[in-house]
């Protein structure tokens, strides 16, 4: 098997998951990989991703990625989650509920959402050997403990 390093330095086309796929940095994310000639398919909720955000050439699938049956054989939001059924060579996983206010207000729901999300990403990536590529969010990054703790 040719490993994701190997398929980027010799220029050869990957399959990559995209999670967050609708959002500000999978879109841009999707461009890039699709401009450099790779199968691209997304799972975004649209909690805060949007349509408008499609990149032709990229397959997009609505599908909650915390839900209880990402792992399983469950139906969720009525439809099956059929992105687990391609073998891909390396998950981006960039969905999150992201913005610093919302997680303040409603803390249970972001840290459920965020941290069961990337649990499930890493598990199915560990059960089907595939590699991920983690981006934290930016409310992470920018400050937050010093802005509401002076």
């Amino acid at each position: 098997m040719v490993s994701v390093n190997e398929k980027v330095e010799t220029g050869k086309k990957m399959k990559a998951l995209v999670t967050g796929g609708a959002g500000f940095v999978g879109t841009n994310l999707i461009k890039r990989l699709l401009k450099d000639g790779h199968e691209v398919v997304s799972v975004d909720n649209y909690s805060t991703g949007k349509k408008e955000s499609h990149q032709e050439g990229c397959l997009y699938h609505d599908y909650d990625l915390s839900s209880q049956h990402t792992l399983g054989i469950y139906v969720d939001h009525g439809s099956y989650p059929s992105w687990r059924e391609v073998e891909y060579d390396v998950i981006y996983h960039m969905a999150a509920l992201a913005r610093i206010q919302p997680s303040l207000e409603n803390p249970h729901k972001t840290l459920f959402n965020n941290f069961v999300s990337t649990l499930n990403i890493l598990e199915y990536a560990r059960k089907n050997n595939i590699k991920v590529v983690y981006a934290g969010s930016s409310s992470v990054h920018h400050g937050l403990y010093e802005r509401y703790n002076s």
